[in-house]
């Protein structure tokens, strides 16, 4: 009965989403603001109502209600209680609950913040997000009903699966969800934009934190599973441009693009093509990576299995690209740039160099992730394209993005001069070049593209530091006070480029940590009880199987003492995970790590004979790339404290 109830609260959202899209147009046709304060009313009672149903779901999880088909194809009692609560979002019909609930909230805060300042937008910005929630609830409440009961009751779940049983997997999600969301409110007021002609810069002052905030989410959910491949799959690795991978970077790299390109918006009057097609494109990306997802096209351990929602969603994404162009070619003469970069040496036409690498890494990972699918519709033929296409094409362009966040950091706006070049440059180039080098003498690193990306991140790092300690010296000089008092006064006064120089120093260590894969090392060996092996400065004492427990796992643990110079570290238990709800074992693994690299071991097999056979990995800098999540943390809380002003335009006709 309460399951019923919790449909009917999504059947009823779905009713008050249709009356959401209707009033405000409605409104705003007929100059009736009572229509629009309708529609604000709808967006706080369809959250309500989407609430109740999500607490409902979530409370049949919590009782082990298997009389809820979503409940026993993700849950069973032996699963932790932290797990029972993730599992909401841990299969597909809870995932698009989940994404309604965020989205409703969203809703709700837009509705009622921006009612005086952007009143003329909201109606269609309401418009834009309730067409979403009708969608959504749609396949809520037909093909992906998570409250679909089913009878007779089964006595226990098939449980989660235990790939989705680890920390990072309980925030990699909503983060990912948080993101993509997101994006929607940016989307909506550019569509509300357009279709009102008032297309100065006011929807991109307005929705820079929503972007900015979007973007940090889609960075911290793509980090954090990148962490979860590395410790749960076992493989040794945290990328391997696995399909669903791609799908959540795609917009990622537009979104990027879009947060650089509306700091040439708001402080030149350019770039109003460019940027109205990165936010339709960026929001079409996060709907494709969802129908990637969820339609079961390609084979990836993320994928759900496939089903008629992911063709609904390609249809969503055809509509939604084709209104959405069709408007902004409609109001195409509207959003000529007064300006353009017309000199090489300038800020402008570096930033436009660096969006327009974004979108060649877009393109080439598009293509890379979409063209086995099309290969296979059109011909029937099946095609797997691997990470040495991708790494072959995307390494050099992100090399050059790291040079590039060097150079804009320095060059002026308007134009620079060679003289000013080569003054400011000067210790940088050589720090880089100084990098590359210690790089090959002390890591002993032989790939051309890891010593190009040591040289790129020497460069760049020096800039920063020259750049900032420039400013606060300035600020001492202008009466700043003590060294930290002039710094924390020079972040404070241009939060926006300081922020942004924060990221920038994340993406610095993340390139260095991405930079160890050129010189990694990989080892195998089978140890009896009492034997040692060596690797490199370690070494390794294998003193026998035990079993443990973990969670709801039954573990067969390997023992190995690990040494390094003489003396011992720590004792290394790389496992067999066996879960009840699934046959075959999982691969635990065990991580000594530290600045220089991670000590990565994996139990690959155990044997007859009382053996074991270990997969052991040394991976260097590995640390330094998850570092870039901390300084990605802070730059964005910086920048997000940062308020834009809007600048005069003409206003359109």
């Amino acid at each position: 009965m309460v399951n019923s109830i919790g449909y009917v609260f999504i059947t009823a959202a779905l009713a008050v989403s249709l009356f959401g899209v209707a009033a405000p147009a409605l409104g705003a046709w007929r100059n009736n603001w009572n229509l629009v304060r309708s529609a604000q009313l709808s967006a706080a009672v369809n959250f309500v109502f989407v609430f109740l149903a999500s607490v409902i779901l979530l409370r049949a999880f919590l009782a082990d209600d298997f009389s809820v088909r979503f409940v026993f194809e993700n849950s069973s009692p032996d699963l932790p209680l932290f797990y029972k609560i993730t599992a909401f979002w841990g299969g597909m019909d809870g995932s698009l609950l989940f994404w309604d609930l965020v989205l409703a909230g969203y809703t709700v805060f837009v509705a009622f913040r921006y009612q005086s300042t952007n009143r003329e937008l909201l109606p269609w910005v309401l418009v834009t997000l309730n067409l979403i929630h009708v969608f959504l609830l749609g396949l809520l409440s037909t093909y992906s009903n998570p409250l679909a009961t089913q009878f007779p009751i089964p006595d226990t779940g098939r449980g989660l699966n235990p790939l989705l049983q680890h920390p990072a997997m309980a925030i990699h999600p909503p983060a990912l969800y948080l993101g993509y969301i997101g994006l929607s409110i940016p989307f909506a007021f550019a569509m509300a934009s357009l279709v009102t002609g008032r297309l100065n810069n006011e929807w991109v002052v307005t929705t820079r934190r929503w972007t900015l905030t979007a973007w940090y989410f889609l960075t911290m959910g793509q980090m954090l599973g990148g962490e979860w491949a590395y410790e749960e799959l076992g493989w040794g690795g945290y990328w391997a441009w696995d399909p669903v991978e791609n799908a959540a970077f795609l917009p990622w790299l537009t979104a990027t693009a879009f947060l650089h390109s509306i700091m040439i918006q708001e402080k030149r009057n350019m770039m109003k093509v460019w940027n109205m097609s990165l936010i339709i494109l960026t929001f079409g990306l996060s709907i494709l990576g969802t129908f990637i997802v969820r339609s079961g096209v390609l084979n990836s351990v993320h994928a759900f299995a496939q089903s008629e929602v992911g063709p609904a969603f390609l249809v969503f994404l055809a509509i939604m690209l084709t209104g959405a162009f069709a408007l902004m070619f409609k109001r195409i003469k509207m959003l000529e740039s007064r300006h353009t970069a017309d000199k090489l040496l300038s800020k402008e036409a570096t930033f436009l160099l660096n969006n327009l690498l974004f979108i060649g890494i877009a393109f080439t990972v598009f293509l890379g992730t979409v063209f086995p699918i099309l290969a296979e519709g059109i011909r029937g033929t099946k095609l797997s394209i691997q990470a040495p296409f991708f790494n072959t094409l995307v390494t050099p362009m992100g090399s050059l993005l790291l040079l590039l966040i060097g150079v804009c950091t320095l060059i002026a706006w308007r134009q620079s001069s060679w003289d000013f070049l080569l003054k400011n440059f000067r210790l940088p180039v050589v720090m880089g070049v100084a990098s590359g080098f210690l790089a090959a003498l002390l890591a002993g690193v032989e790939h051309i593209w890891g010593l190009i990306i040591f040289g790129s991140a020497g460069f760049t790092l020096t800039v920063m530091v020259m750049d900032f300690t420039r400013a606060v010296r300035v600020r001492q000089s202008q009466g700043g006070g003590a060294v930290l008092m002039a710094a924390l006064s020079t972040i404070g006064r241009n939060k926006q480029r300081y922020g942004g120089m924060v990221v920038h120093l994340g993406m610095v260590f993340m390139f260095i940590g991405l930079a160890g894969n050129f010189f990694a090392t990989e080892y195998n060996m089978t140890l009896k009880p009492g034997e040692t092996s060596t690797v490199g400065e370690y070494k390794l004492l294998y003193k026998g199987m035990t079993d443990d427990k973990k969670g709801n796992a039954d573990l067969r643990v390997a023992q190995v003492d690990l040494y390094r110079n003489g003396e011992m570290v720590r004792e290394m238990r790389p496992a067999a995970s066996y879960y009840p709800t699934r046959p075959q074992p999982l691969t635990e693994v065990d991580i000594y790590r530290n600045l220089e690299h991670d000590f990565y071991m994996a139990l690959a097999s155990e044997n007859p004979d009382g053996s074991v056979t270990l997969r052991v990995l040394v991976n260097p800098l590995v640390v330094w790339a998850w570092m870039g999540l901390p300084l990605f943390t802070l730059g964005y809380l910086i920048a997000v404290f940062y308020r834009p002003k809007t600048l005069r335009t003409t206003p359109v006709v």
